[in-house]
């Protein structure tokens, strides 16, 4: 890892010493005055700039990936001095994290809404895929990039999950409430079939994408293989 990624404790510390709640050009002796609602001036400033940060970060890793995005270009691209980013996060990796957060949230709604109307496992399935292939045609490129696989991104321990084992634990719940009601395999190892299809939604996915695949021909084949694999 880079130094730009790493070593940011020491600016950070650095940064937090002279502004506790203020952006770069505030005075350090300034007192933050609450306004109405009991919200600082300050504290008002540093949600401000976390929000121009993530979005900035979106769009980033959105288009160019973990890999090729840098802090200084989020910091740039959200119109705050580099230091700022580190008021907010620890490094590249912290400020991905925190993206793949936002983006698994925000598919949780999707599939919540979707799965309350579905009756039988099939339906399940296909009402599943369908919040999956919605949430990506109305945020182009944020699946694909939070779906990166976070061991290749760290070599320790970060202590938090990805969007990619927070959805593999939702089918994983779901295909045990198959299990039970007899619409799934006795048999099934629920935890390894939710990773299995974590997995090939989202190689499938990016296969039909690149071969602009009709989406409800290619959602009726996923549920079609999917429903047969499960079925006991």
């Amino acid at each position: 890892m880079s130094t730009e990624e790493t070593g940011s404790r020491t600016r950070q510390a650095a940064e937090a010493a002279i502004l506790e709640d203020g952006e770069p050009g505030d005075s350090p002796a300034r007192t933050s005055v609450a306004e109405p609602g009991g919200v600082s001036g300050g504290a008002k400033r540093k949600l401000e700039s976390r929000r121009k940060l993530m979005e900035a970060a979106r769009k980033l890793f959105a288009e160019r990936g973990y890999h090729e995005t840098r802090p200084q270009d989020i910091s740039k691209a959200a119109g705050v001095g580099h230091g700022t980013f580190y008021l907010h996060f620890e490094d590249k990796l912290d400020c991905f994290l925190a993206f793949t957060d936002e983006a698994a949230d925000e598919l949780h709604e999707f599939v919540e809404t979707h799965h309350a109307v579905a009756g039988s496992m099939e339906e399940g399935i296909r009402e599943l895929l369908t919040a999956v292939f919605e949430y990506s045609d109305r945020n182009p490129g944020v699946l694909a990039a939070a779906l990166t696989d976070i061991s290749v991104l760290s070599t320790g321990d970060i202590g938090r999950r990805g969007p990619v084992d927070r959805w593999a634990e939702v089918w994983a719940e779901l295909l045990e409430k198959w299990k039970a009601s007899g619409d799934a395999s006795p048999d099934l190892d629920t935890r390894m079939i939710g990773y299995l299809i974590v997995g090939a939604i989202k190689q499938g996915g990016a296969y039909g994408y690149r071969r602009r695949l009709d989406r409800k021909k290619m959602i009726d084949s996923m549920t079609w293989v999917f429903v047969r694999a499960l079925k006991k």
